[in-house]
């Protein structure tokens, strides 16, 4: 028992001690990220929009887009969007109600861009357009 608390006692007298060691973090802040990739951009964007007929129907829409581009090498380039979009119907005739179709998509966009001289360069692309047909079928 007197090994116990002969251990614990210099546990926690030495514990301080051990505090004072500048021993290495790691570092989570999400701006060191730019030092450990210089070549990664991000940017952001948000937008909102709604419209309403005179026959009393109306939609709603909105969007955030997080941006990525990444270059890979001097003539390789990564673009990657994830677009979150939000929208659905309204009803303006009498009182002003949304409908119960709200629906909440990721449409996801890619290129990729090689362009191994001045005038010539290829691109790869996928994407799902932001003003795609089918969102608006139902107005």
């Amino acid at each position: 028992m007197k090994k116990l608390l002969l251990i614990l006692s210099l546990s926690l007298l030495l514990l301080p001690l051990m505090a004072q060691i500048n021993m290495p973090r790691p570092n989570f802040s999400p701006y060191s990220l730019k030092s450990s990739l210089p070549n990664l951009s991000m940017s952001h964007s948000m937008g909102f929009e709604a419209s309403s007929s005179s026959t009393g129907t109306g939609y709603y829409l909105s969007r955030y887009t997080n941006h990525l581009s990444y270059k890979l090498s001097p003539k390789l380039d990564l673009d990657l969007d994830l677009n979150f979009v939000n929208f659905g119907s309204m009803n303006t005739k009498s009182s002003f109600s949304i409908n119960d179709d709200n629906d909440t998509k990721l449409l996801p966009e890619f290129s990729l861009r090689y362009q191994p001289k001045e005038n010539m360069s290829f691109e790869i692309r996928m994407g799902q357009g932001m003003m795609n047909r089918s969102l608006f079928d139902r107005w």
